[in-house]
């Protein structure tokens, strides 16, 4: 594909989109396999009535999973109307001829 073929920029996002969902999912099921883990840890050396893998599964999932989800179902990154209003605001700060 050339550079100024229409579709690569598409293509380039298409790729970059996937790359980034195969990485989440990754993570997902590192953290599933890593809490199992944790669980079965706590089961074969003494329950002891308290479950103390809840802090690192629930700490992994809320500063860890949760924002790397949000990065990459929700969010929606640079688009040219954020990057036109920083320009626009860089601007103004500088002044006009700046």
């Amino acid at each position: 594909m050339e550079a100024s073929d229409p579709n690569s920029n598409l293509r380039d996002q298409a790729v970059k989109s996937l790359n980034a969902k195969h990485d989440f999912m990754t993570h997902l099921a590192t953290y599933a396999g890593v809490s199992v883990l944790l669980v079965l840890i706590w089961l074969l050396t003494g329950t002891d009535n308290f479950f103390w893998p809840i802090f690192p599964i629930a700490g992994w999932g809320i500063f860890g999973v949760i924002p790397h989800w949000w990065s990459v179902y929700r969010s929606k990154g640079l688009t040219e109307d954020k990057i036109q209003a920083e320009m626009e605001k860089i601007q103004r700060e500088n002044g006009p001829g700046a």
